[in-house]
């Protein structure tokens, strides 16, 4: 039997892997059959298992680099900032970026964020989604230490609280792709998450409307 050279076995498998992508974005895992993914990207049930031996192993591979990506755009965002409000209005102007250029990326993302458990990579999505919580609730932890914070607010809360503001809006773009995913949006987030959870009122400067 032949052996198709590594190039050809590479794009065969970045082939499947965008196809699917933008399958179990859309549809979810269960609503995405393995006969959907083979005719999408173009190939055999037997090419699609030789690669990820079923899947659920495709769906894992997925999973991973999604989550990835995600967790590399807040590392990086936040490396370039130095005070609590500069990281967060950072981390959501990259994600907001990282959304409008790949949608099915992020839209993913966010829906392992709400279903993890229901998904045959589920621990696997937990971890990831925990890895991305942690970043961000040491940020949280230094505004809490600062006083920027209510004290009643745990570090959790405020994590859950920021990226659902941010969420929101990613997904209202996703309905709605005409939606603003900009610099100027990101500021108006973090100054309304300032604001709302501010442990006594305070005179944040107002963000840019340019």
């Amino acid at each position: 039997m032949s052996i198709a050279p590594t190039k050809g076995r590479e794009h065969t498998r970045q082939q499947i892997l965008a196809a699917a992508l933008r399958l179990f974005a859309t549809h979810g895992y269960a609503g995405t059959s393995t006969q959907a993914i083979i005719a999408a990207a173009h190939v055999s049930k037997p090419v699609l298992y030789y690669h990820f031996g079923s899947k659920a192993g495709l769906f894992r591979v997925i999973v991973d680099d999604a989550e990835n990506q995600v967790l590399e755009v807040i590392l990086n965002s936040k490396a370039g900032a130095s005070d609590v409000r500069s990281q967060l209005e950072e981390i959501c102007a990259a994600l907001f970026q990282f959304a409008h250029e790949n949608p099915p990326v992020i839209g993913l993302a966010m829906e392992l964020t709400a279903v993890a458990r229901q998904c045959p990579a589920w621990k696997q999505c937990l971890g990831k989604i925990r890895q991305r919580y942690a970043v961000i609730g040491k940020i949280m932890e230094r505004g809490r230490n600062e006083g920027l914070f209510r004290q009643e607010f745990s570090n959790s809360q405020l994590v859950v609280g920021f990226l659902g503001l941010i969420h929101g809006h990613i997904l209202h773009f996703l309905c709605n792709p005409a939606w603003p995913l900009n610099r100027s949006g990101a500021e108006a987030v973090v100054f309304s998450f300032l604001n709302g959870t501010a442990d006594q009122p305070r005179n944040f400067p107002n963000y840019s409307k340019n």
